[in-house]
């Protein structure tokens, strides 16, 4: 049979799969490692690295449609040490009515927490019960805030059972306003935590600002002072709460400017919430 083939067996060969899949899977590596390599910028570029700016929750609303908050809390006995309950109960009150204010001119419809529990032990408390030693926890799912009021039979100092009170309304308003959201693109590591514990903070120094300030500045002064312990509940306590130190830095960035937007932990580098 004359004519043309179309191959000849004296040609050269075609290509074998592996050598015309090679230049396909140095390209695909090639590709992973520079997404590896560059994971944090990209992160940033779509606002999903912690201390993003074009994070949603470092763009929240709230930091553009509210006042500052806080403000006096009339009723509160002169001595708050008498009896911790009472000044804990009336402290509550006083928060609902401030972050209602607060956060009605952003929109929003304050709902106070379904439950201000005063527990003794940990083991009252609605959530946490396993969780390291705490003096104040919040229970997200049930919108529970939950203060440890322990009687040891000396006298207690009921400030900072107040400021752990405001800590944890600080949570409660998170909560529902959707900054504690974690449906979003955030990464939720500890470095979220931290951000959201500092926030709180920060918070809780805002709305008490003007109830007692000198009491105020002698607790966050302590906080500052707190020294690095190297126990392992210690360490886990700094790693998703932040130090003593970046604790009172933002508690005092709530003092002065006493606004949400002054308490933007978000978008704050990763120094200052360490």
């Amino acid at each position: 049979m004359s004519g043309p083939r179309d191959w000849s067996p004296h040609g050269a060969s075609r290509p074998g799969v592996l050598r015309r899949t090679l230049p396909v899977l140095l390209v695909f590596a090639l590709l992973l490692g520079a997404l590896f390599y560059l994971r944090d910028d990209l992160r940033e570029l779509i606002g999903t690295a912690p201390g993003s700016a074009r994070s949603a929750v470092a763009t929240h609303l709230l930091y553009e449609k509210t006042g500052p908050v806080g403000g006096r809390c009339p009723g509160l006995p002169k001595d708050l040490d008498a009896d911790p309950e009472a000044t804990l109960n009336t402290m509550a009150g006083c928060l609902d009515r401030m972050w209602s204010a607060t956060l009605e001119s952003a929109g929003f419809d304050y709902e106070p927490p379904a439950e201000t529990r005063l527990v003794a032990t940990p083991e009252e408390a609605a959530c946490g019960i396993d969780d390291f030693d705490w003096a104040g926890i919040y229970c997200s799912r049930d919108r529970i805030v939950n203060v440890l009021v322990e009687d040891d039979g000396e006298e207690r100092d009921a400030f900072p059972m107040m400021f752990t009170l405001a800590h944890e309304y600080a949570h409660h308003v998170q909560q529902i306003t959707g900054i504690a959201d974690q449906n979003g693109s955030e990464v939720f590591d500890e470095a979220w935590s931290r951000r959201l514990e500092l926030q709180a903070d920060c918070l809780a120094a805002a709305a008490l600002r003007n109830v007692h300030p000198y009491l105020l500045n002698d607790l966050r002064r302590g906080a500052a002072a707190e020294p690095d312990e190297a126990d392992a509940g210690a360490d886990a306590a700094r790693q998703s709460h932040g130090s003593g130190a970046s604790g009172a830095r933002w508690m005092l960035r709530g003092q002065q400017q006493g606004t949400i937007a002054g308490c933007n932990t978000w978008k704050a580098p990763a120094e200052e919430v360490s």
